[in-house]
């Protein structure tokens, strides 16, 4: 990886609910979603348990649950995921557990996601110490699925696969479904946090491409004070020619705009425009780009920016930015990781087929 940067149905409503809909209230109006409950060869359903976020706060969750049999023992494919997710979420992605560090399954409270039996490591906005924020305790994780709409008038991503490309599954994986919510003024949890995800198993009998993903970060970022405008990018490879099928891209508050670019692999200069394939403006509510069709060859990647524009904390202080900072430059300089309010991020979700050896990882 080359790293470059330069300064620059109704369901019963739940009691948040109904206070949010109190007269007075200039909120819209605001339905509760509702998703058919998968079970045997339609595929399974995964739902975490509902809970409140208390204002000017973060709540980051990680949930670990096994793949369920639904197929005789048998891996079976998946080319739907059907995402149902409260305003306020920064994001839900579903990884595969590989190694595993500092964050444990066997270490969670037991709980429940839908109808599995599973356990969570509550995160709350600890940031500093808590295991499900330290992005290293994942970093050979794979990819299945994610999700980073919030927005009231659409709440659920429905994503097709492309046809004759599926996700394989096999029973008894553990998976960690990692949520994010945020309860601010610019990403407001109103509703209290939900979320729901349905997997549908695919109906053909023939054997599918398997869908593979790609996740990035750009680390080596900082957004000072003294210096407010910066830009940074980075690239990353696959090792075999792909079709890249779906992106978004990922960053916090001071994030102004993000964009990846196809990438012939060698090249310094910065892509042309003709080779940009994903766009987003919105830190918290990114669009998921799910019908791309763009072919890469092989030892070819992609390139992506990320563009910020400093701003002080609003929640927190610049004392907390400067206690994160690394370099100690006390310029209230936000780095890589951490809550919305005290760091950044410059990560990239993708999909794409066919799967290569492993999943592609660039950190």
């Amino acid at each position: 990886m080359t790293l470059r940067f330069s300064t620059l149905a109704l369901a019963p409503i739940a009691l948040s609910t109904l206070v949010q809909l109190g007269c007075g209230s200039s909120q819209p109006p605001f339905t509760p979603w509702v998703l058919d409950d998968l079970h045997g060869t339609g595929g399974f359903s995964l739902r975490v348990p509902e809970f409140e976020v208390p204002a000017g706060h973060e709540s980051q969750n990680c949930y670990f649950v096994k793949v369920p049999d639904i197929a005789g023992g048998q891996d079976f494919w998946v080319d739907e995921v059907l995402s149902a997710i409260n305003p306020g979420s920064h994001h839900v992605n579903v990884f595969r557990v590989k190694t595993i560090i500092a964050l444990d399954p066997a270490n969670g409270k037991p709980t429940t996601l839908g109808d599995y039996d599973a356990t969570v490591v509550e995160g709350a906005d600890d940031y500093k110490t808590n295991p499900c924020w330290g992005s290293a305790n994942w970093a050979d994780w794979p990819l299945v699925a994610n999700s980073q709409q919030a927005n009231i008038d659409e709440l659920k991503t429905d994503w097709k696969l492309p046809t004759g490309v599926a996700i394989r599954f096999t029973p008894g994986e553990m998976l960690m479904v990692q949520t994010h919510y945020v309860n601010s003024e610019d990403q407001p949890t109103k509703f209290g946090a939900k979320v729901g995800i349905n997997f549908y198993q695919r109906a053909q009998t023939d054997t599918p491409v398997e869908m593979g993903s790609l996740f990035a970060t750009q680390q080596n970022i900082r957004i000072c004070q003294s210096k407010p405008n910066a830009k940074f990018s980075g690239t990353c490879k696959f090792p075999g020619a792909v079709t890249i099928a779906a992106a978004n891209g990922h960053f916090h508050k001071r994030g102004k705009q993000f964009d990846i670019f196809a990438w012939d692999g060698a090249s310094t200069a910065h892509p042309d425009a003709t080779s940009q394939f994903y766009e987003s403006d919105n830190w918290n509510d990114p669009p998921m780009k799910t019908d791309l069709s763009v072919a890469s060859p092989a030892n070819a990647g992609i390139w992506w920016d990320c563009v910020y524009q400093w701003a002080p904390p609003s929640d927190f202080s610049c004392d907390d930015v400067n206690a994160k900072d690394p370099l100690k430059a006390n310029d209230c300089c936000y780095t890589f990781g951490g809550i919305t309010d005290v760091g950044e991020h410059c990560n990239v979700f993708l999909y794409y087929y066919p799967k290569v050896e492993s999943d592609v990882f660039c950190l």
